[in-house]
């Protein structure tokens, strides 16, 4: 099973795709002052919750995603919503999406879409208009510790500004953000497999969601931290 499909079944049901919560999400919101006027660029849109959260505050919103599922789930909630005239979800790969130019571009989890943290921030404030706004999450250590693979939160920050962004607000996950997060995969590979209890792949996605629980329950929590950083180019 490919890492879309996989993906399609344990955020079948989530909302917010990331350690967050729609609190938090709307805190993000407000550091960007989304309003009427603002066209928003957000990568890796999801099921589409963000996208109509800041079509609902006034903008117009385009999500690029490529699960198509996630797709279909995301237009639906437009659809449904009614602001089909605010948001546009296009689904493909994100590199292969030619950008006009926004006010604002938000990345909130999908970093790895643009080839990582470093590479999606450029290529994000390369799509944004004079002192436009960036909010990026990715993943951080909680200790302090910068590794390639896992960053301090303070190198994330340094990185932002060699890309011309100015953080200007913050807002992280807790160990109850990341508990509910994870809890929602384990719960949709359970509530899946027992809805499918002939599928060819069925042994492969259990033991891989045991192995992911068992690694954030022994290694990963409370050591990986997750943070949107909020941001505008520099007069």
């Amino acid at each position: 099973m490919s890492d879309i499909d996989y993906f399609s079944i344990v955020e079948s049901t989530h909302d917010v795709q990331n350690p967050s919560s729609p609190a938090k999400l709307r805190e993000v919101a407000e550091h960007l002052e989304i309003g009427a006027g603002d066209q928003v660029l957000d990568i890796g849109s999801g099921r589409g919750w963000w996208a109509a959260e800041l079509a609902a505050m006034g903008a117009e919103v385009v999500g690029l995603e490529i699960n198509s599922e996630f797709v279909h789930a995301a237009r639906k909630r437009v659809h449904d919503a009614g602001l089909t005239d605010r948001v546009r979800h296009v689904e493909g790969p994100a590199l292969d999406f030619e950008p006009g130019r926004y006010t604002v571009a938000t990345c909130l989890g999908a970093s790895f879409a643009l080839g990582g943290y470093r590479a999606a921030l450029e290529w994000m404030a390369g799509t944004l208009v004079e002192q436009g706004r960036v909010a990026i999450g990715d993943v951080h250590s909680v200790d302090g510790s910068s590794t390639e693979e896992l960053p301090s939160l303070i190198e994330l920050v340094h990185i932002a500004e060699e890309f011309g962004v100015e953080v200007t607000g913050l807002v992280s996950a807790s160990v109850d953000d990341w508990d509910r997060y994870e809890s929602g995969h384990w719960k949709n590979v359970h509530s899946w497999a027992k809805r499918n209890p002939d599928h060819p792949d069925r042994q492969t996605v259990m033991a891989d969601s045991r192995r992911f629980r068992n690694d954030y329950l022994t290694r990963e929590r409370g050591s990986i931290g997750w943070s949107i950083l909020v941001g505008e180019l520099k007069l």
